[in-house]
């Protein structure tokens, strides 16, 4: 269903330079791609729905050297920056964990940098394999010795006007994983189950994208 939703979503990105030794669940590269579907005909029980998806499609590379992480949250977020400045801001941002993705409701995941909130424009991320075929979270979370690929798909339903068509943007991901190894790993409630997490560990993935000049033309 997702796919007949959003059509084809190729995978590209820009390899990000790796500085040191890898340590274990450590953040190697991103790659990234926004994506827009635009619907004039779709509506819901005679209601129109949001004319405008914005899709971003990627993969977050995490290398494991020794250890046994588990993922316990992915944040996926969209930003701007205004012409003439050269910080960006957040415009909507998605999260997944073991509870779900779907916003609304609003939903928040614990990362050691912090608690992150979904929102504000509706939409979800879902986890796909190589050949884009969707993938439960149980599925996704176990993270394997070696460099794991962790492929998504985060859509974001509604106008986002701070993204202007052929402008450079960014997306950053944030995942969150408990029984990690390596250095400065923190100590929180990662999973949301009432007990503290020791060795809880945040990687922060940023990659910049441009923004489509046009959308594509979706029937329902």
């Amino acid at each position: 269903m997702l796919r007949l939703i959003v059509g084809t979503a190729a995978l590209v990105g820009l390899v990000l330079a790796l500085q040191g030794q890898a340590h274990a669940c450590a953040a190697l590269r991103a790659t990234a791609r926004i994506d827009q579907f635009a619907c004039g005909s779709c509506s819901a029980e005679g209601e129109p729905l949001e004319t405008v998806i914005t899709e971003v499609s990627g993969t977050a590379l995490i290398f494991n050297g020794n250890a046994a992480p588990t993922l316990t949250s992915m944040a996926v977020e969209l930003q701007a920056r205004p012409v003439g400045t050269t910080l960006y801001h957040t415009v909507a941002r998605q999260v997944i964990s073991a509870g779900g993705s779907d916003f609304p409701p609003a939903r928040i995941v614990q990362t050691c940098n912090g608690p992150i909130t979904s929102g504000s424009t509706a939409g979800r991320i879902r986890f796909v394999d190589a050949n884009e075929h969707l993938l439960t979270f149980d599925q996704a979370k176990i993270i394997p010795l070696g460099t794991y690929a962790l492929n998504f798909i985060a859509t974001f339903a509604g106008p986002l006007p701070d993204l202007v068509p052929g402008q450079r943007a960014r997306v950053r991901i944030i995942t969150t994983a408990i029984d990690t190894d390596g250095v400065h790993p923190c100590s929180i409630d990662a999973d949301g189950n009432g007990t503290v997490d020791s060795n809880v560990k945040t990687l922060i993935f940023q990659k910049g994208v441009r923004v489509p000049l046009t959308a594509f033309l979706v029937t329902p």
